[in-house]
């Protein structure tokens, strides 16, 4: 008896998985590429040991599906599709490492399959589909350390710590949850010699990118202070817990909730304190950070293995309880889930939700996958026009300059079949980028709709508007639409011109 339900647990874990790629490949057929991803794509074209605005990892990921040479969204997301399964995978394992029967496991699989705030984290190819998994990793070997005792648990927890460090940095209020509970609950971890092995392991693996960063006069700090400055210093918690109970599925708010406040005080946990309050300084320091409402989703994956064996525990026997509960979390989630993954068309997804067009006349769309295949062919064609009315001479010498970093990232993601230049642009990681050239160069240059030929005229005498492109579904209004331009007569070189851009990077 005990091996089935073993094997039913591993059954539903299996049958998640299948799930969640479903949804994943349905999304792909509905969706485009998202700003962001643009970004990730065009560093793996520009291998290094760190970037301007996020570690090096997702640059070797995007190097590896370079390989295939293909724009084909499928192709860009191949990591997001393993790491998913991963995951979902862990995560069930979690669960039942934790002592979790099949309800418990039931609980965790489907809160983080009906969820849109996982769904569109894990989807999209950026550092946070991939940051999941490290975090819950680290939890599911420190889970281990506090059944076995084995201290090889340490060794894997340095070994994904620190290729979770090389992916995202956030991860470091993990690493100070985890020594903040070893200080409180297990100080002897720090007389163990393996400690110090793993330690050092660690700093081993990461010290590439703090060199990379000092010889580059640490730009994340230069980062993280615009950000602050920009964004987060204007944030509110309560907004921001607010986002996150709605994004990951309200009636899923219970069971990490549970284990946020009850779990790390309840007995039946007592072993795994370690872990528990790992978890819980985390969010934590996190809060008093003022991070995004996406930030803590990593820590809310490891919260709802624990809270789910919590309320296992509770219920027992209790079924309608259970099948009430999933009723309403799946139902729910099912409703809420296109907001955060691309499962209907586009047509469809208005049609269901019965979005109508504001007072500009634009139906704002928040997840712009949705919408961006029909702007890129709209941008491309637009481009591809500019290049054509120039002389053949001009052609020779011709760069696009994309404002904003996803603009150049798509020109040279999608720009080859129409045969465009290669793009540049002096905004985030692209800045380290940008080729060397003369003043004798013409250059198409892309904006957002609030910066018109004025702009542009501060670095070219002649500057023409070649076209405008609309944006029925900008939710913001610098996004209305985007410019064209033609722009010659160059007033400054690229070595200039980085200069002037120096301080305007973030």
């Amino acid at each position: 008896m005990k091996f089935l339900k073993l094997k039913t647990k591993y059954i539903i874990i299996l049958f998640a998985i299948v799930v969640k790629l479903t949804f994943q490949f349905i999304a792909t057929a509905n969706s485009g590429y998202h700003g962001d991803e643009l970004l990730h794509i065009e560093a793996g074209k520009h291998l290094a040991f760190g970037y301007m605005d996020f570690p090096p990892f997702i640059g070797f990921v995007s190097w590896v599906q370079d390989l295939f040479h293909s724009d084909s969204l499928f192709i860009n997301h191949l990591f997001n599709y393993a790491f998913s399964v991963f995951i979902i995978l862990i995560c069930g394992l979690t669960t039942i490492r934790l002592g979790g029967g099949i309800i418990a496991v039931i609980i965790t699989e489907s809160s983080i399959l009906f969820s849109p705030g996982f769904g569109a984290s894990q989807y999209l190819f950026l550092p946070t589909a991939f940051e999941q998994l490290f975090w819950v990793l680290f939890i599911y070997f420190a889970i281990g350390l506090c059944n076995s005792q084995n201290s090889k648990n340490l060794i894997y927890i340095a070994l994904f710590s620190a290729i979770g460090f090389l992916n995202k940095y956030s991860i470091a209020f993990l690493f100070v949850g985890f020594v903040s509970s070893i200080l409180l609950f297990n100080r002897e971890l720090l007389g163990k010699r393996i400690f110090w092995i793993a330690l050092v392991i660690f700093i081993i693996l990461i010290l590439p990118n703090p060199i990379w960063q000092f010889e580059n006069n640490f730009p994340i700090f230069h980062h993280m202070s615009e950000l602050y400055k920009t964004q987060l210093d204007k944030q509110s918690f309560l907004k921001e817990l607010m986002t996150l109970i709605v994004s990951l599925n309200p009636f899923a708010f219970i069971v990490w909730l549970t284990a946020l406040i009850i779990v790390p005080f309840h007995p039946k946990f007592k072993v795994y304190k370690l872990p528990v309050f790992t978890l819980l300084f985390s969010f934590l320091f996190l809060m008093l950070s003022k991070g995004k409402s996406y930030y803590f989703y990593p820590i809310v994956l490891s919260l709802l293995a624990f809270g789910s064996v919590y309320f296992e525990h509770l219920i027992q026997n209790r079924k309608w309880i259970v099948y009430g509960y999933l009723l309403l979390l799946i139902s729910f989630g099912l409703y809420i889930l296109p907001h955060g993954l691309p499962l209907l068309k586009l047509n469809k997804y208005i049609e269901v939700y019965n979005l109508k067009p504001n007072k500009d006349n634009k139906i704002p769309l928040t997840f712009e996958n949705y919408y961006s295949d029909e702007n890129w062919d709209k941008i491309l064609e637009s481009v591809s026009n500019a290049k054509n009315s120039l002389s053949e001479n001009e052609r020779e010498h011709c760069l696009v300059w994309g404002r904003h970093y996803s603009i150049a990232g798509g020109i040279n993601l999608l720009g080859k079949k129409y045969n465009l230049p290669n793009a540049f642009s002096f905004h985030s990681s692209f800045y380290t980028w940008v080729p060397d050239f003369n003043k004798n160069i013409v250059v198409i240059a892309i904006s957002e709709s609030n910066l018109k030929r004025s702009y542009w005229e501060q670095y070219f005498d002649n500057v023409e508007e070649a076209g405008i492109i609309e944006n029925h579904y900008a939710s913001e209004e610098n996004w209305y639409n985007y410019r064209v331009f033609v722009c010659r007569e160059l007033k400054y070189n690229s070595e200039e011109l980085k200069k002037l851009f120096k301080d305007k990077i973030f």
